[in-house]
C-alpha cells in the first residue's frame, strides 16, 4: 500500500481526533519511518513529530494484547 493512499486516514487521525488507522496504513507508516527516509512524510505536509506520533500509535495498535496477564 502506498502512503499517499493513507493520507485521508492520517488527516482524520490528526484533525478530527478519530483514532482509526488501518493495519495496511500502519505498515506503510512503519516502512517509511523506520526503513526509508522519514522526511518522506513531510512531502505529504506532515512534520517529523507527527510521523513519530503516527509510528507510536501504530506500534501500540499492532502490539499483542496482554489480555488477562495484567
Amino acid at each position: 500500500m502506498e502512503l499517499k493512499s493513507c493520507s485521508n486516514d492520517i488527516f482524520i487521525f490528526f484533525f478530527n481526533n478519530q483514532v482509526d488507522i488501518c493495519p495496511d496504513c500502519c505498515r506503510a507508516i512503519d516502512i517509511i519511518t523506520r526503513n526509508c527516509w522519514p522526511a518522506m512524510l513531510t512531502s505529504l505536509g506532515f512534520t517529523a513529530e507527527e510521523g513519530n506520533i503516527l509510528r507510536g500509535y501504530c506500534d501500540v495498535s499492532s502490539a499483542p494484547s496482554l489480555g488477562g496477564l495484567v
